[in-house]
C-alpha cells in the first residue's frame, strides 16, 4: 500500500487517496477479509463496512455470505463511475483493488458499491 493512504474527504468522511501515480490495471491493495453471516452484517457498527462475499457463488459455505474487509478496503468511497474496482479472492479470503484508469497523486480512489445505496452520494 505504498501508493495510497487515507485521509478526510470533504463531505464524505474518510477516503483513500493516491500518494504516488497509479497506472490503469495496477493492483493498489490486496488485504484479508473476515467472512461473516449476512444477518451479522446488518448489526450496528458493521453494516456500513460489510461487503457481499459469497452470497451469489453456487455452493458457497452458508454463514459466510458477507465479509468485513481489513486494510483500507472499508474506507473506499462510492462513485459511479468509479476509478477502481474490487476483486474477490475467495480461496484466500482476500480482496484486492485494481485501478480502472490512471490515477494522479492526490486523487481519491473510489469503487462502485454495486448495490442500492443507503445514503445520498456526495
Amino acid at each position: 500500500m505504498e501508493k495510497i493512504t487515507y485521509r478526510a474527504i470533504a463531505g464524505k468522511g474518510r477516503g483513500v487517496v493516491a500518494v504516488k501515480p497509479i497506472a490503469r490495471g495496477e493492483i493498489v491493495e490486496r488485504s484479508p477479509v473476515i467472512p461473516i453471516a449476512i444477518e451479522d452484517s446488518e448489526k450496528p457498527g458493521l453494516s456500513d463496512y460489510a461487503y457481499a462475499w459469497g452470497e451469489d457463488v453456487p455452493g458457497f459455505e452458508p454463514g459466510k455470505e458477507c465479509a468485513i474487509a481489513l486494510g483500507y478496503l472499508g474506507l473506499y468511497n462510492h462513485a459511479r463511475p468509479s476509478n477502481a474496482k474490487l476483486i474477490r479472492h475467495y480461496d484466500d479470503n482476500e480482496m484486492s483493488v485494481e485501478a480502472l484508469r490512471d490515477i494522479e497523486v492526490g486523487e481519491e480512489l473510489t469503487i462502485d458499491y454495486d448495490v442500492p445505496l443507503w445514503f445520498q452520494p456526495a
